[in-house]
């Protein structure tokens, strides 16, 4: 079992935007075992925007020294506007498992004003498919 690391105490007003994009080539990102915890919220009325820069801005800076830890997707509902889900991708399944960010007092503490539900939480194994030939040459994908 992999030991619990400690809770840092981050003023809000301290937290850094994340890192600029990261180009690697899509060969790469499909060579790469990956694991991805996905947590899904309902965001309060009118706090859609709100929550997506929170978890961009704010909670994944915070996951980023975190071993085998990679990155984070957010994701938007088209249907549902107010469901907002969080993909952190990880490269071992235990940390999949048992890293519960999402559960973590700093991070619900700035969550709680602008939800009105964690929907679910789960993990998954991930398999990228190739693309294809037009594709393949580079994708671009931010570094979280």
């Amino acid at each position: 079992m992999i030991p619990r690391r400690t809770v840092r105490e981050v003023p809000i007003g301290s937290l850094q935007r994340a890192e600029q994009p990261m180009t690697i080539t899509f060969d790469d990102a499909v060579a790469i075992k990956l694991h991805a915890r996905v947590a899904e919220f309902v965001a309060k009325p009118e706090k859609t925007d709100e929550l997506r820069a929170l978890l961009y801005n704010a909670v994944t800076p915070l996951l980023r020294d975190r071993t085998g830890f990679i990155r984070s997707i957010v994701l938007t509902a088209l249907e549902e506007q107010r469901r907002v889900v969080v993909i952190t991708l990880w490269s071992t399944e235990e940390r999949t498992v048992h890293d519960t960010w999402e559960e973590e007092p700093l991070v619900r503490e700035l969550l709680l004003p602008l939800i009105d539900a964690w929907s679910r939480t789960r993990s998954y194994k991930v398999d990228l498919t190739k693309a294809t030939e037009a594709r393949s040459q580079a994708i671009s994908l931010p570094i979280c």
